[in-house]
């Protein structure tokens, strides 16, 4: 068989098996093209995301901070021993709910680190809390670090945010 053959009858194979395929009907052509977007989407959403919660955990800014009444600011200590407590009045900026604070202590003796109780603050809103410290484990008090966690997405257990702490020195006695 000559080279002009085997190529006239490739050809003759190809158009005979381009005339004969049925087509896909519009409808299930359509279908097809739905499911395909809602799948991509879907992948692009849960990728974007994680992209979110990887990198940007904490990208809204809290604003919070521990208020001020003539120029000091709300936070002290009191007690002895075991009976030791910290009180805070820290305030909430206007951008996004704290769903709770968590307290850390660096104390002369040891850390101590606690979930403060229901400090949950809106926007915009303000809590006054009173944390129970034992001074006997953990000595004098030497830095206070407030960090507020946030509920980024609806459901989902909130974050911490280290970026958004406000860090104190130097805390006066409550009088």
């Amino acid at each position: 068989m000559d080279k002009t053959a085997y190529i006239r009858d490739f050809f003759r194979i190809g158009i005979s098996l381009k005339d004969s395929r049925k087509g896909i009907s519009p409808l299930v052509s359509t279908v097809l093209l739905v499911f395909l977007a809602i799948g991509l989407g879907v992948i692009v959403m849960n990728w974007g995301r994680a992209q979110l919660e990887e990198n940007a955990k904490c990208s809204v800014d809290t604003m919070m901070e521990i208020v001020e009444i003539g120029g000091k600011e709300e936070i002290c200590y009191a007690g002895s021993g075991e009976n030791g407590f910290i009180e805070f009045t820290a305030e909430n900026g206007p951008n996004i709910d704290i769903s709770r604070i968590r307290m850390r202590v660096i104390g002369s003796r040891d850390i101590y680190t606690v979930e403060v109780p229901e400090s949950s603050i809106s926007i915009g809103g303000a809590v006054k809390k009173t944390v129970a410290y034992n001074f006997n484990l953990f000595g004098k008090i030497r830095q206070v670090k407030l960090t507020p966690r946030l509920e980024l997405f609806p459901g989902e257990s909130p974050i911490l945010c280290d970026e958004q702490s406000i860090e104190l020195e130097n805390i006066p006695e409550c009088r």
